[in-house]
């Protein structure tokens, strides 16, 4: 089987990397909704705007930290009525208050600012705007935040932790192009200067790096498909003109990967929004309701279009369910390819899934842990929150055996069958990788601890030893620190598939004649 490919993780620039500790002047504000105003001037490559954010006082303050891109000149800050004093900092806004706001007030900061953004040098491996041209010569506009961050784009509390419950965007953008961004077209106003406004809105909450915008001549092709929720879903994609022929290809591929993640992880949570995919010069990214897509429609090579199916499935693994932390962000990567995988065993059989694990395996660097304790910022996280992420997983069924397994990743996109009803926005949480060890542990009825802390908590793999003496084969774990690991393997003897107990790392099986094949199916994550 020809091996699937997977998006590297995205290692940002360290003057462009969002997250880490939280600063006490961020901590003490709750984003609750972002109005982004977005004017865009290809010609100069330059935007200008203003941005609202709501927010509510958590603890007592007399000032805020809000991210920004040094590129960019502010011109005002105000609070609605009355300009504010601020710092312009690296990188950031410090915001003055008159007097200390007192938990669960609010705050309300209006910035206006104008500049030259950062372009991507490789979207989307690194984040930034794209300028880039149609084949017909026309502007084509994108923009990929991830890692890098939404400060790239405007003013922000740029940490995964704090996503507003709702947000807006006004994208202003020079006739013919039409401005996409996340949730429901709410209205287009032409301007007398030969540009029209894009008015947004996401009703739902939404991570700060899905609050981009794309723009280019586009042509909207709509469908829909029935959700499990009972909703019927409207399917729109914002396609270039020279290829509005393969979009309805393209949606029909879109409705058989809706099926499959519906069927294994629940309703489509954005169910009451739309299904939105954007055609974009860059390959492909997760944005909430607009999913980028640039894969060139290479279904029609195989019958799997693995980018369009990878970007869907984070509307679950990253946009329903979100890291707290980008030290969580395997929750986002490695459980989507794992499921990317799945899905080939869906359509090709068991022995392509095992192939596509073992395709994986071979791309594994054990560089760092794929869920570290401490807070990170993204520039830390590396490809193995993708590929190790998903052979984590796939081992983690074989412990625990189909059902267990697949009740915990239907619990870990909804805690409860009462939730998957839910379309107003509570269903949609931050989590950390210690809910999916008590939601495993707890449909599987073992105490998963042990499984996690030697596969996602360091980076170095467990080694198994054998050896055969008197008729029998001898086996041992060897974990980094010793750590407790009674992880059972399968040993094929005499043609007979056994499951071996490891019980304290050790375990045996007798055999006479051929020694024994141990693991044939690659089940087990080793080195």
């Amino acid at each position: 089987m020809t091996a699937v490919p997977l998006l590297l993780a995205l290692v940002a620039a360290p003057q462009h990397a969002s997250g880490g500790a939280l600063k006490l002047e961020q901590a003490a504000y709750d984003v609750l909704s972002y109005d982004v105003a977005i004017s865009v001037a290809p010609a100069s490559k330059t935007l200008s705007g203003t941005t609202i954010m709501e927010a509510k006082t958590v603890i007592p303050t007399a000032t805020i930290l809000l991210d920004l891109d040094d590129p960019y000149t502010v011109t005002k800050l105000t609070d609605g009525k009355t300009e504010l004093r601020y710092d312009r900092l690296k990188g950031a806004i410090r915001v003055y208050f008159p007097l200390s706001k007192q938990p669960g007030e609010a705050i309300r900061i209006e910035t206006t600012y104008s500049g030259t953004p950062h372009v991507a040098r490789n979207a989307p491996w690194d984040g930034g705007i794209v300028w880039a041209k149609t084949a017909s010569g026309a502007d084509w506009i994108s923009v990929a935040l991830q890692g890098a961050g939404a400060d790239l784009i405007f003013p922000c509390k740029d940490h995964p932790s704090d996503r507003p419950d709702k947000a807006t965007m006004r994208l202003t953008v020079p006739d013919p192009l039409i401005g996409v961004g996340p949730g429901v077209l709410k209205e287009a106003l032409k301007n007398r200067d030969a540009t029209t406004t894009y008015v947004w809105h996401m009703p739902l909450p939404i991570n700060n790096y899905s609050l981009v915008f794309n723009a280019a001549p586009y042509t909207l092709v709509k469908d829909s498909a029935r959700s499990v929720g009972g909703h019927n879903v409207p399917i729109h994609y914002y396609v270039l003109p020279e290829n509005a022929d393969k979009a309805p290809r393209l949606i029909e591929e879109q409705k058989k990967y809706l099926a499959f993640m519906e069927r294994f992880c629940g309703p489509f949570p954005f169910r009451t929004v739309k299904l939105g995919i954007v055609e974009t010069p860059h390959l492909g990214m997760e944005h909430s309701t607009a999913i980028a897509y640039g894969n060139r429609y290479r279904f029609a090579q195989d019958g799997l279009d693995w980018l369009l199916l990878h970007e869907f499935g984070h509307e679950w693994w990253a946009n329903l369910v979100a890291n707290a932390d980008w030290r969580d962000m395997w929750i986002h990567e490695g459980f989507q390819s794992f499921l990317d995988t799945f899905y080939i065993e869906q359509i090709r059989g068991k022995d392509a899934y095992f192939a596509g694990m073992h395709d994986r395996k071979r791309r594994v660097r054990n560089q760092a842990p794929v869920a570290p304790r401490a807070e990170t910022s993204s520039e830390a996280y590396g490809g193995d929150i993708y590929d190790k992420g998903a052979l984590v997983l796939h081992s983690l069924r074989y412990l625990i055996g189909d059902d267990a397994f697949l009740r915990s990743i239907r619990r870990m996109a909804y805690p409860t069958p009462e939730s998957e009803k839910w379309t107003d926005g509570r269903a949609l949480r931050l989590v950390t990788t210690d809910d999916f060890v008590t939601i495993a542990s707890r449909e599987s009825g073992q105490d998963l601890r042990w499984f996690f802390e030697v596969y996602v908590r360091q980076a170095k793999l467990p080694t198994l030893k054998s050896e055969t003496v008197d008729g029998a084969l001898r086996l041992e774990w060897a974990t980094p620190e010793n750590l407790p690991f009674d992880m059972p393997i399968d040993v094929v003897v005499e043609g007979r598939t056994v499951r071996v107990p490891m019980r304290g790392r050790r375990g045996s099986v007798p055999f006479s004649g051929t020694p024994p094949a141990i693991d044939p199916n690659g089940w087990v994550l080793r080195q």
